[in-house]
């Protein structure tokens, strides 16, 4: 039965006139709304159990709404006497929210048929939101069934992103074996929304998919999908959901960049040329800039020079040149300044490192390597600065490691690798350093990797192919 049929058209008339016999004021904001005790005792189980125990409220004249605005308030009140309330999409979470604190039953009855009527891919994973906050197991169902029916389309809403992990474990695990593409898709957009925080999720959730099902085209499209450019010597990095990379040895992408989007990732995008050519330099990402530093010229010269690139107007711009030239060095981010380590002058291997602050522009000399070495792979875990392998200055390769604390300020050796890599490409997933390929002599599939904890180099695996001077992110 409807609400309004219970309630005598005495009380909705009486309200309304002058002789009115309310008992009861309900304010909210300043706003003063007079009703019948009696009447919101009988619809409501919130004032039922205010007037039937012992609270304040039960003997003064007055209830203070304080959680629900005046307007809301004065469309409850409405809804109460005469059964009648607007509710659409926009309001609906608000009606929701004032039915539950009020425990007004009819009225979150007459939300959720609202909601079975509303469902669609546009609204489900919202909806089903509000379904668990509310106790809507019909509601619940329904968008269920209909992220089952739509699961490619409704990965692409911006609700999905907003999911947290059990959410959307929970949202994978209703898709039909035929969306395994549209979930490795929206597992990638939703760990890129925030990167910091999900990365260390991005495996636990892929191990969630059936990569069998995937077709062998869309297998390649994320494995192998080609620059605009063929390059040696680039650099790469990392920027929430895309890839930037620069330069390298080729006569038409010794200047370019280009980025990739992890969300869309079936196209390398062409952005503004660096200012000058470079090869085998230095890239990290600081202060929504993309540095480059150091590097070969077209002309074989190795250089000083750095540059860095503004990632929201796509600009090229100078900064101060290192105090030595250098190629073949690493480049880092450490402790909110940028580090650069070892490498080759043109003339002699380095051991020499700078330190550059972003903020007043300015380079210094830190400690030296106690191992000159070129072509080495640089990265950077728990607040430390790692080098790792390269060629020394008599030409051999290296398999030694060395470890660098900016608080302390000086290298010191940690446990070798299992081989000497020269020009290896690394980087750090969950808490570990991958090294991968390299050359020893001839080029290598091994791939390394480092605990700090126990300070221990393992194999991980051989890759099909080997690969050297290649560079990479962790995605």
């Amino acid at each position: 039965m409807c609400l309004h049929k219970k309630i005598s058209c005495f009380y909705y008339r009486d309200r309304n006139s002058k002789d009115s016999t309310c008992d009861l004021i309900l304010e909210s904001e300043r706003k003063q709304f007079p009703v019948h005790k009696n009447i919101m005792m009988l619809v409501s189980k919130y004032f039922k159990k205010m007037f039937n125990i012992e609270m304040k409220e039960k003997y003064e004249g007055i209830v203070k709404m304080l959680q629900i605005p005046h307007q809301r308030l004065a469309n409850l009140i409405e809804f109460i006497y005469s059964g009648r309330i607007k509710i659409t999409e926009e309001n609906l979470t608000d009606i929701l929210d004032d039915a539950e604190y009020t425990e007004l039953e009819a009225l979150k009855e007459i939300c959720k048929t609202v909601m079975l009527r509303l469902v669609s891919t546009d609204n489900c994973l919202k909806l089903r939101a509000y379904a668990q906050r509310y106790n809507l197991d019909e509601v619940f169902v329904k968008t269920n069934q209909e992220i089952t029916t739509s699961f490619a389309a409704v990965v692409q809403h911006d609700d999905f992103v907003q999911l947290d992990v059990d959410d959307l474990s929970a949202v994978i695990k209703l898709r039909n074996k035929t969306c395994e593409e549209a979930v490795f898709t929206g597992i990638v957009k939703w760990v890129n929304h925030n990167p910091l925080q999900r990365e260390e999720l991005f495996v636990n959730l892929l191990s969630q998919i059936d990569f069998n099902l995937m077709s062998p085209e869309f297998l390649a499209q994320i494995s192998t999908e080609k620059l605009n450019f063929q390059r040696d010597g680039a650099n790469s990095v990392k920027v929430g959901n895309k890839v930037y990379v620069t330069g390298g040895w080729n006569d038409e992408s010794g200047r370019s960049c280009e980025m990739l989007n992890l969300e869309k990732p079936t196209k390398w995008n062409v952005l503004p040329n660096m200012m000058e050519f470079r090869s085998y330099f230095g890239s990290c990402f600081i202060a929504d800039h993309i540095y480059v530093t150091g590097g070969r010229s077209q002309h074989c010269d190795d250089l000083s020079s750095c540059e860095k690139f503004n990632i929201y107007n796509n600009k090229w711009m100078r900064v101060n040149s290192m105090w030595h030239a250098r190629a073949k060095h690493g480049t880092v981010v450490c402790r909110n300044s940028l580090y650069c380590i070892g490498g080759y002058d043109g003339r002699k291997i380095l051991s020499s490192c700078e330190q550059y602050n972003v903020w007043s522009g300015v380079w210094n000399e830190i400690a030296p390597l106690n191992q000159a070495r070129k072509g080495l792979a640089c990265v950077v875990l728990d607040g430390n600065i790692y080098a790792i392998g390269g060629q020394g200055y008599r030409g051999q390769f290296l398999s030694t490691v060395e470890r660098f604390n900016p608080a302390i300020g000086r290298w010191v050796y940690v446990a070798s690798l299992k081989h000497a890599r020269y020009y290896s490409s690394a980087c750090v997933i969950r808490n570990k350093i991958f090294v991968f390929g390299g050359f020893d002599g001839e080029d290598l599939t091994s791939v390394e990797v480092y605990k700090p904890t126990s300070n221990v180099w393992t194999i991980a695996f051989e890759m099909e192919n080997p690969i050297d001077g290649a560079t990479v992110v962790a995605i």
